[in-house]
């Protein structure tokens, strides 16, 4: 599961935002114009169109793509790819993500929640949910971390 970061939780809110305001650009069978792609927009300056292209190059579908990951390969989409971890992200996030599947995401959402993967409306609550999810932890972490702080000067 992702890694809370301010970085990465404005990136799921403002890819939340890109497809609620712009439906008709979604298309969750291209890969830069699905749920993985519109947040790669949202980090990017590339186009839907830039990103298939990148992701046509290695093959698959935004799981496949993240199971052949290697940062090394020179491939764009990897480079994209390792700026997505350097976020927060995951590997397996991409697959959470392309399917709305992340059981704690799902969870947060409500209790035997069922999303859509290709259904613009349920990527905009997932990832504004995830991006609740993740200020959540954020938050909790900053309040350990202070606690913990003030219990080595007493």
């Amino acid at each position: 599961m992702a890694k809370p970061s301010l970085e990465l939780i404005d990136a799921l809110k403002k890819a939340a935002k890109r497809i609620a305001e712009d439906k008709e650009s979604y298309n969750w069978k291209a890969i830069g114009a699905c749920n993985c792609g519109s947040l790669v927009q949202a980090v990017t300056n590339y186009s839907a169109k830039e990103i298939s292209n990148f992701g046509i190059k290695k093959h698959g579908d935004w799981q496949s793509i993240s199971l052949l990951y290697d940062k090394e390969s020179g491939y764009e989409i990897d480079n994209i790819i390792t700026g997505l971890i350097n976020m927060g992200l995951e590997l397996q996030d991409f697959t959470y993500l392309e399917n709305l599947s992340c059981p704690n995401v799902l969870s947060f959402i409500g209790e035997n929640t069922v999303l859509k993967r290709d259904d613009p409306d349920d990527a905009v609550l997932y990832l504004t949910n995830w991006a609740k999810m993740l200020e959540e932890e954020l938050v909790e972490n900053i309040s350990i971390e202070k606690v913990k702080k003030e219990l080595m000067f007493v």
